[in-house]
């Protein structure tokens, strides 16, 4: 992806030691466990100051935003929908949540980062009690 998209996808140094030395894994079985293999743990390099877990999934959200925006103005996939049910029935996005779509309607990602909705007014809307 980054070769075609490298404005979109980068290359993380982490990753990049881990394919250089011919790991194809990242945890190994141990006593039945899954670890992570210690010599790719000492591949690794934290930064100065390492992301939070809501960091990482704020920017995770964010780009599944500005990505199915871009499907949708490309014509990749013709209806928000097309993505919610890839994103269901491909990536085991949880159903009761109706899709990724509404799901950033909802919590207002979609128009953070997109400058509008996926979806009408409504349709991803929780109605209050």
């Amino acid at each position: 992806m980054h070769a075609v998209f490298p404005e979109r996808f980068y290359v993380s140094e982490n990753l990049g030691r881990v394919v250089a030395a011919g790991k194809t894994a990242i945890y190994i079985t141990e006593g039945g466990q899954p670890k992570v293999d210690p010599e790719i743990a000492a591949m690794f390099k934290a930064g100065d100051s390492p992301s939070t877990a809501e960091q990482v999934r704020g920017r995770a959200l964010d780009a599944l935003a500005e990505e199915a925006r871009l499907m949708l103005d490309e014509g990749v996939v013709g209806e928000p929908q097309d993505i919610d049910l890839c994103m269901i029935t491909g990536a085991g996005w949880p159903f009761h949540m109706g899709g990724i779509t509404p799901y950033l309607d909802r919590s207002g990602i979609s128009e953070k980062v997109t400058g509008r909705r996926f979806l009408a007014p409504g349709v991803a809307s929780v109605p209050e009690v």
